[in-house]
């Protein structure tokens, strides 16, 4: 579990830090103020930034992620994956993204480095043949890459662990990756509604588990005559072997679909479900509130503040609800063995920051204080 966070040099985060988590964090903001920026980092920190993970963040954001081949040795031109670096290019080899606790050595690094491929000619065997040997080597300091024009890579860096992310050329169906990294759980829930059948792989997992209870206490937060819930296959022309999620409510002598049930129904069972991938890893949230109406969200809070600590989950979730603020407060204080926190992203007011974005901390205490007295936090 992070204590602290620290993000550097990625997208608008160029130096930000957050120096107290808890088990449960709530992040405010405004519009484009970096909430989810600091999800998408802490994916990236869990994910260890696996080719395969970066290729989906910049297919999301519609950014480049393949190496044109008439593009292959120039710096000035488009290259993969620089969105996610501060100012939108390439940094000088050796530097980059940083993601990880305050002052660990051992965080996350993502740098620009180069890739020296050099041939020699080694006498063979008794016949007199010779053959070529390949011999690859690491650059990622600016001194010694100078007069060097070789292959442009990114390195990735976590202590003593290292992988290399070649740039894909736009014609490779199989592009060369080196991975030696262990990644960690990390459940993503974004802000439009998880298809039915990922969730659906998930029931398979728990199903005749003690866990089947817990989802269905969960959805009963909304419709308490609930009494079971089971996911069939439905065929039709359009999509075949599709899986939807039916429910038994007591009185009503058939199972009903559960989408018919509202939108809050799905959304606290993308939120319970997710849980269960992210064992001792992260649960990440985009915008909480979406779904759920604010009468249901402080038992959905403390349904997440128990999950966390029994399943040993970090949760970091963003709000743009005030409502959502003050349940989050009154749970993260009832709860007292699970600590939570708020922390505000926004631009700095102060000239010599010359608005960056910056983290503002609130502890259960400060903020139970705060929204005792309606001051503003978003």
């Amino acid at each position: 579990m992070l204590n602290s966070l620290q993000i550097n040099n990625f997208r608008m985060l160029e130096d930000f830090q957050v120096r107290k988590l808890g088990r449960v964090n709530l992040i405010v903001g405004k519009n484009n103020s970096g909430k989810s920026t600091v999800l998408e980092a802490l994916q990236i920190y869990a994910g260890r930034a696996n080719q395969s993970l970066l290729i989906s963040i910049a297919e999301e954001h519609n950014e480049t992620y393949l190496l044109e081949d008439n593009k292959e040795n120039s710096f000035d031109s488009e290259l993969p994956f620089e969105d996610l670096f501060s100012g939108r290019q390439l940094p000088k080899i050796g530097e980059g993204i940083s993601i990880g606790e305050i002052n660990d050595e051992k965080c996350l690094k993502i740098i620009s480095g180069l890739l020296v491929e050099e041939e020699t000619i080694v006498d063979g065997d008794s016949r007199g043949q010779e053959y070529i040997k390949i011999t690859r080597q690491i650059i990622e300091n600016l001194d010694e890459a100078e007069g060097n024009d070789q292959e442009k890579v990114l390195i990735v860096k976590k202590g003593n662990e290292l992988s290399l992310i070649h740039f894909i050329k736009n014609n490779q169906n199989h592009p060369r990756f080196l991975d030696t990294q262990s990644t960690q759980p990390c459940s993503v829930i974004p802000t439009r509604f998880i298809a039915i059948d990922e969730l659906a792989n998930i029931w398979d997992k728990i199903a005749l588990t003690e866990h089947e209870e817990t989802v269905k206490k969960a959805l009963r937060i909304i419709v308490p005559e609930l009494e079971n819930l089971t996911f069939v296959v439905k065929s039709s022309k359009l999509n075949r072997n599709q899986r939807q999620a039916k429910v038994k409510i007591s009185g009503l002598s058939k199972p009903v679909p559960l989408k018919s049930l509202g939108d809050g129904m799905l959304r606290i069972l993308q939120i319970v479900l997710k849980i269960f991938s992210a064992k001792d890893g992260f649960l990440l949230i985009d915008e909480f509130e979406n779904g759920l109406h604010y009468s249901v969200q402080e038992k959905v809070w403390d349904l997440l503040f128990t999950l966390s600590e029994k399943m040993n989950i970090q949760v970091f979730a963003t709000t743009h609800s005030w409502d959502c603020i003050e349940s989050f407060s009154k749970v993260s204080k009832a709860n007292t063995k699970i600590e939570g926190v708020l922390f505000r992203v926004g631009k700095s007011i102060r000239k010599n920051e010359k608005g960056k974005v910056i983290a503002t901390v609130f502890d259960e205490n400060q903020l139970y204080n705060v929204t005792q007295s309606d001051v503003e936090v978003r």
